[in-house]
């Protein structure tokens, strides 16, 4: 297979060299696409380590083992994973393990991590790694995923000590990426390992921002091309001053002709901002990239000409500024208020801090309207909410956040495009080369005319499902922004919010249907209920009404496999005993009718949702229809 050329290009801020010399600013471009078909790429190693410390008791633990979770259930049967979790101490939940059809042991071990003490932060990254480095996987696609709410307290508390140790392994081929949970954790701490492990710093502040951040995460080591990539500066009378976007002067020493770049990564385009210092007279020839290609396993470089006209000083000031150069000026700018901002806001200074940010919001309004436009609109009103709110501690991290996305150099919506092709990429491997997937429980129900239904019970993946129809817990508006709703809606794509956004809404207790478009499944019922308040406005009710229409749409169409989560049990807050005898009462009437549906599958997030599901199916199922248990294969 004949493997994508990497792109690289130099554009000055007004496409020439000041022949009397100065500064110029210019963007560096660097790109290379995926293969053309997809390779049998190699296993990944992931670690898991979960800061378990007291302060991590409740919402922000909860939260790291969804995400764990979520690993999961996004790796490839063969791809490897270890869960470690620390306090003071440090345990191997699951050690480093070859994924399989059943990941439900993993999913439980994980479930069963509670909160202890204090935080030996270093000593779990090192167990990680160690479990990393141990594992049969080609050098570079290992990585340990720190999730903590705090900072180091016991063994190794020094930031950049432990710095350090995460560059050495880093060298070694085991990067890292940090996730930042709730409002406690040392956000400079967690962006340094990041940084200093070649990987991504993430803040979580909902369960909804966990939907697709491993597919993200995991995509950027499927599409691995290149590591140790440089680049050289090829000519005369010029040099690097200063560089943004995740490159850097070479050996962080003084000013140079070589740059180190991040990971060379197909499908994710980065643009680099950089100072050029220019000699009277000074010329570039070229550009220079060499990379270590994941691929060939070998050392790569590509030669770049570059057509960098020299004209005098006067008549380069006539000439515009390119455009892409001054997107990623202006981006810098808002960077550089991001951080001033994050500077009020760690003084406690809040009203100039709103003042900053308002003045920064009408700036950035009248750029001209692209993807990096919106991208820092959303993050400034983002982080207004906090200010406005004096909420100085979401404040501090949210704008620290934002800086660091400003920082990174990707284009707005690269990493999004990258998960949605990993992931159809694992959709075509599973279809292709994996069994379907066995239920872990099923239970065979009779009916009068003497056909059969079955119901399946598994832990996993609403949008993965190959069925003819998925239903989506909804909201009235029909809007695809949060939980399960949400995962459906970047599943289907673009596509199905419009056909949303076609019916306009629904009624609680509605169900409407529409194309799966990116989905594997053929279609989606969108369904909604009332929140629960109780279960004094008739809440169960409206649970009802709306398992029974969406199985009336099944029915209408003639479906004959539908799959469906636990409705109302999320952000809506039903009680999961009360919500899943309704479920299952619903289901067993539905299924019991004559009729086309021959397979119910409930796909639950969590075990314990599960087994609960399981345990209601084998009491409600007639002894006249003998459940039939089948064990996961």
């Amino acid at each position: 297979m004949t493997l994508p050329t990497p792109r690289i290009d130099l554009r000055p801020e007004r496409g020439a060299l000041p022949s009397g010399g100065g500064t110029v600013r210019a963007l560096v471009d660097l790109a290379v696409d995926f293969p053309p078909s997809e390779r049998e790429r190699e296993p990944l190693s992931l670690a898991l380590v979960i800061d378990r410390s007291g302060s991590m008791s409740g919402a922000p633990l909860q939260h790291a083992k969804q995400a764990a979770v979520a690993a999961v259930t996004a790796l490839r049967d063969g791809d490897r994973v270890a869960v470690v979790a620390y306090d003071q101490q440090v345990d191997l939940v699951v050690p480093s393990t070859a994924v399989g059809e059943d990941r439900g042991p993993i999913a439980n071990a994980i479930a069963a991590v509670r909160a202890g003490g204090t935080t030996a932060l270093h000593a779990g990254w090192v167990e990680g790694c160690t479990q990393v480095l141990t594992a049969p996987v080609a050098s570079g696609l290992g990585r340990v995923v720190l999730l903590s709410d705090g900072l180091a307290n016991v063994g190794v508390t020094d930031p950049s000590a432990i710095a350090e140790d995460v560059a050495r392994v880093t060298a070694d081929g085991v990067t890292t990426s940090t996730i930042g949970l709730g409002r406690q954790f040392d956000e400079g701490l967690l962006r340094h390992l990041a940084d200093a492990g070649g990987g991504s710093f993430t803040f979580v502040e909902s369960p909804e921002q966990l939907d697709g951040l491993f597919e993200t995460e995991l995509a950027g080591l499927s599409a691995l091309r290149g590591r140790r990539v440089t680049l050289e500066l090829r000519g005369r009378g010029v040099r690097f001053v200063n560089a943004l976007g995740g490159a850097r002067l070479a050996g962080g020493g003084p000013a140079g002709t070589t740059l180190e770049l991040p990971d060379l990564i197909a499908g994710l385009p980065r643009e680099f901002l950089v100072t050029l210092e220019v000699e009277p007279g000074a010329a570039i020839d070229g550009l220079r990239l060499a990379w270590h290609d994941t691929f060939t396993q070998a050392p790569e470089t590509l030669d770049a000409d570059l057509d960098v006209p020299t004209l005098p000083d006067a008549q380069i000031a006539h000439r515009p500024v390119v455009e892409p150069v001054a997107s990623a000026v202006r981006v810098a700018k808002s960077a550089e208020v991001m951080q001033r901002v994050e500077e009020l806001t760690r003084r406690g200074r809040l009203p100039e801090a709103e003042s900053t940010l308002e003045a920064l919001r009408v700036e950035v309004a009248a750029w001209p309207a692209d993807d990096a436009r919106e991208a820092r609109l959303a993050d400034v009103t983002h982080l207004l909410e906090a200010v406005r709110a004096r909420d100085d501690a979401l404040a501090r991290k949210r704008s620290f956040h934002a800086r660091y996305e400003h920082e990174r150099g990707v284009r707005a919506g690269a990493l999004h495009a990258m998960a949605v092709r990993e992931r159809d990429w694992t959709d075509a491997y599973k279809a292709h080369k994996a069994p379907p997937p066995a239920a872990e429980r099923s239970f065979a129900l009779l009916r009068a005319d003497g056909s059969q239904a079955r119901v399946e019970v598994v832990v996993g993946d609403l949008t993965t499902q190959r069925v003819d129809a998925i239903v989506n817990p909804s909201n009235r508006g029909l809007f695809g922004t949060a939980g399960v709703d949400g995962a459906v809606h970047r599943r289907g794509g673009p596509d199905l919010t419009a056909a949303c956004r076609e019916i306009g809404g629904i009624k609680y207790g509605q169900a409407v249907v529409t194309p799966g478009f990116r989905l594997p499944a053929g279609r989606v019922i969108h369904t909604t209920t009332h929140p629960w308040k109780g279960g004094q406005f008739d809440e169960l009710a409206t649970l009802e009404a709306a398992y029974a229409a969406s199985f009336e749409i099944a029915r209408r169409l003639r479906l004959r496999t539908l799959a469906l989560p636990a409705i109302g049990t999320g952000a809506y807050g039903y009680p999961a005993d009360v919500a899943t005898e309704v479920a299952v009462n619903v289901t067993l009437r539905a299924l019991l009718q004559p009729g086309e549906l021959a397979l119910v599958r409930f796909v639950l997030f969590d075990p314990p949702m599960a087994e609960l599901y399981r345990r209601v199916w084998a009491q409600a199922v007639p002894r006249a229809a003998t459940p039939r248990a089948e064990a996961a294969s």
